[in-house]
């Protein structure tokens, strides 16, 4: 299988299948709007899209990346809206879009979060899943808790060859570095004098250059 097109958004042309990125960077560094760009791109190319959006309902899914809402709608992706209900709107499941309470609800996301697993296997799709973001899964939920949901769908992207993202603010070191294992290349951001960068590290390439973004 051929690696998932990056180019446009990273600073390495692909990344193979199965592998689980980590975003992180300091806040205010575009790590949420970065994830989504890199979902939106495979679904241009006809790839699927998983969302887990803790701090993306679907209204601003819909807004902000309308290549993602497509595929959805289309029947190529889905969305677990983290959001919605929390805010005290009232809202019924679909096909493909699932709501939950809280992003704390690490039980009901994985829930939910597995039968969109499940559709798009047996659609037998390229697909490309993200969690946007885990920070704000932590600030509800148990550390141990977000460790073993993230761990389970960590071998789920391994083991259907898709690509997996994982938004993390990295200003708590020791959840970002009890996280951190959980996947095999990073996508690091910072600030700049003109605005944001970003590198990749790993992917057996070692560090590439910071790049603006």
């Amino acid at each position: 299988m051929t690696g998932y097109d990056v180019g446009d958004q990273l600073p390495v042309e692909t990344v193979p299948p199965g592998t689980n990125l980590m975003v992180a960077g300091p806040a205010l560094t575009g790590k949420r709007e970065l994830a989504r760009s890199l979902l939106a791109a495979g679904c241009r190319q006809g790839e699927a899209a998983a969302v887990v959006g803790t701090r993306d309902s679907v209204k601003s899914l819909k807004r902000h990346s309308p290549d993602i809402w497509n595929a959805v709608r289309d029947g190529r992706g889905g969305i677990v809206d983290c959001v919605t209900r929390q805010a005290g709107e009232s809202v019924e499941d679909e096909d493909l879009v699932k709501y939950v309470s809280s992003p704390g609800d690490v039980t009901e996301i994985g829930i939910r979060l597995g039968g969109i697993f499940q559709r798009l296997q047996r659609e037998d799709v390229r697909a490309r899943f993200a969690v946007s973001t885990v920070s704000t899964m932590l600030m509800y939920a148990d550390v141990r808790r977000v460790y073993r949901f993230l761990h389970v769908y960590a071998g789920h992207v391994e083991r259907l060859d898709w690509l997996g993202i994982g938004v993390l603010d990295n200003s708590n070191r020791e959840m970002f570095d009890r996280l951190a294992p959980l996947y095999d290349a990073m996508v690091q951001t910072r600030r700049s004098d003109d605005g944001t960068q970003l590198r990749v590290v790993g992917l057996g390439r070692g560090r590439s250059e910071w790049i603006d973004y």
